[in-house]
């Protein structure tokens, strides 16, 4: 027997289809899940936009537990096949999987005890009444202490997933695709401040400036707590500039600095690690001072380690002009090590290497403008693939409209909308399919049916409005959402599409051509999804096939 009622089902999907976001509609199935009253807890594993993994989107433990909430919170699992993980399994066998206190081993049985079980259970995601081909955005983690996870638990959760499963999936499309834009934003904000930070080192003259401003951009790179700069002068490195992230460490800077006016570094290899980095002209890396601090050092290190107290991670880095070596950058953590992966170093390497270009130019006191001019010149590019980027994101190619993508989401949006007002002015959707286009292709070629699907959607365009949107919803199909259009509406636009295209002539390199399209229209009903309006518009299309083609229907 179903646990909910159609009148519940109805409710609950009114909630769910009235919001694409993720977290909404996690939090609309957590609430599911807490009135039940049935577990002490629970996880909802979500695949990353790799599909390499899951990831810990939702927990919920009991109060003895909700310390660990923020632990598990964006916990990611590998998806590899030998894992041990519940959730993982589940997620890769495409079936329930369960563990009790008795019968479960190794990691599973630890858990269990960890969290004081008697029973868990991992479901996958799935469609019900497609599990095989349905798709598969995660999984839920049942979680009990006393008692088991029954038969008719996991009936009642067969049905909650159902409800939840084709929205969770758009979600979770939309958002990787939110957060891919997210990214390219927040990558082109960087770009343009990074842009902008290389024209001001460019434009500098002054030495101090120049470590000031470098200085400040490392710390927003890496969270080091302080940075030396090296110069070679007179034949030994000389301490140029020491700068920090907090005022507390001003006491060590002072000491430091001091103790280095007296005792430069040669160029000798022995002399300690900013004389060896400079020598060999590579960077020299300690992840963690307190494990070696036992071992001989120069006494200039010595004194070093003992004027700055409990350093952690220590790193060097050579400053070089024209991959040659001019100084030394050094770079202390006070607190906590500091994890220098080797995407880390080629970035310090290539920033060294402009600092070491920034030095000279600054010591002689010229400004390069061809190099001013050709940084103005990349911020342009750049703009202009980000832009191109996101265009490419949401347009087709060939054609200049928005892709099958972009409708699916946009329809979806419209359609909650629609169905928050009261004021409904009508929604409708126009499918237009080209006549015969497979025996154009082969009859006159690819290159002229590219021309002729490109001349169809300009003609398209041309009677759009700006509420409107146009998408090639994928090969010769082409569909059109409109706004505030009740059912006439929509049947005079798809005649005048019919009979714009009918009456068009496309210059191909087989010669003037003419092709027809067939349409069929809709407008939203009452209780209409996405697949509802959009398959009854598609039936139309079919029927105006049937009829002739070169037509309309209405449905």
């Amino acid at each position: 027997m179903a646990y909910y009622s159609i009148a519940d089902k109805c409710l609950l999907l009114e909630k769910i289809n009235s919001t694409i976001e993720l977290s909404t509609l996690l939090d609309l199935l957590g609430e599911q899940i807490d009135s039940l009253e049935l577990l002490d807890g629970y996880l909802i594993n979500l695949l990353d936009a790799s599909g390499t993994a899951l990831i810990s989107r939702k927990v919920h433990f009991t109060s003895e537990y909700q310390f660990l909430e923020n632990t598990y919170a964006d916990y990611k699992i590998e998806l590899t096949p030998d894992a041990a993980n519940l959730s993982v399994k589940a997620y890769l066998q495409k079936q329930i999987i369960q563990a009790d206190i008795v019968n479960a081993t190794g990691e599973v049985k630890r858990l269990l005890g960890l969290w004081k079980l008697e029973d868990m259970a991992a479901i996958p995601l799935m469609a019900a009444e497609s599990k095989q081909n349905s798709k598969l955005p995660g999984t839920i983690v049942l979680l009990k202490q006393q008692g088991k996870i029954t038969h008719e638990i996991l009936d009642i959760f067969d049905e909650l997933v159902a409800l939840f499963h084709a929205p969770l999936c758009n979600a979770l499309e939309y958002a990787y695709l939110k957060d891919n834009q997210d990214r390219l934003e927040a990558a082109a904000a960087e770009q343009s401040r990074f842009l902008q930070f290389i024209v001001e080192m460019n434009n500098m003259t002054s030495p101090d400036r120049i470590y000031d401003m470098f200085a400040h951009e490392l710390f927003h790179k890496l969270t080091f707590d302080m940075v030396g700069f090296f110069l070679l002068e007179n034949e030994v490195l000389v301490s140029k500039k020491i700068s920090i992230t907090n005022p507390r460490y001003e006491a060590r800077r002072a000491k430091w600095e001091q103790f280095l006016l007296s005792h430069p570094y040669q160029q000798n290899t022995t002399d300690g690690g900013i004389s060896h980095t400079f020598m060999r002209n590579t960077p020299l890396l300690f992840p963690d001072v307190q494990k070696i601090k036992h071992l001989p050092m120069s006494s200039n290190d010595q004194a070093t380690m003992k004027i700055l107290g409990g350093v952690r991670t220590l790193l060097m880095v050579p400053i070089r002009h024209q991959n040659h070596p001019i100084g030394v950058l050094t770079f202390f953590t006070f607190v906590n090590t500091l994890d220098i992966s080797e995407s880390d170093l080629i970035l310090l390497n290539n920033l060294s290497a402009f600092l070491g270009t920034a030095i000279i130019n600054g010591r002689n006191y010229l400004l390069n403008l061809e190099q001013h001019r050709e940084i103005e010149r990349l911020n342009l590019v750049l703009q202009d693939k980000v832009k191109e980027l996101a265009e490419q994101a949401s347009t087709d190619k060939l054609t200049g409209l928005f892709n099958f993508r972009t409708f699916e989401l946009e329809l979806n949006r419209r359609i909650n909308e629609f169905e928050r007002h009261t004021d409904k002015a009508g929604l409708s959707i126009a499918v237009i399919d080209i006549d015969h286009f497979k025996k154009f292709n082969d009859a006159h070629g690819h290159n002229a049916g590219n021309v002729v699907l490109a001349g169809v959607a300009r003609e398209i365009g041309k009677l759009v409005r700006k509420m409107d949107l146009a998408c090639r919803y994928g090969g010769e199909e082409f569909v059109v959402i409109l706004a505030k259009c009740d059912p006439e509406g929509i049947r005079l636009f798809a005649e005048r599409v019919r009979t714009a295209i009918a009456g068009a002539v496309f210059d191909t390199d087989a010669g003037k051509l003419s092709v027809t399209v067939s349409v069929g229209c809709t407008t939203h009903q009452a209780e209409d999804t996405y697949e509802s309006l959009f398959k009854r518009a598609d039936h139309a299309l079919y029927r105006a096939k049937e009829n002739g083609r070169n037509r309309i229907e209405t449905a």
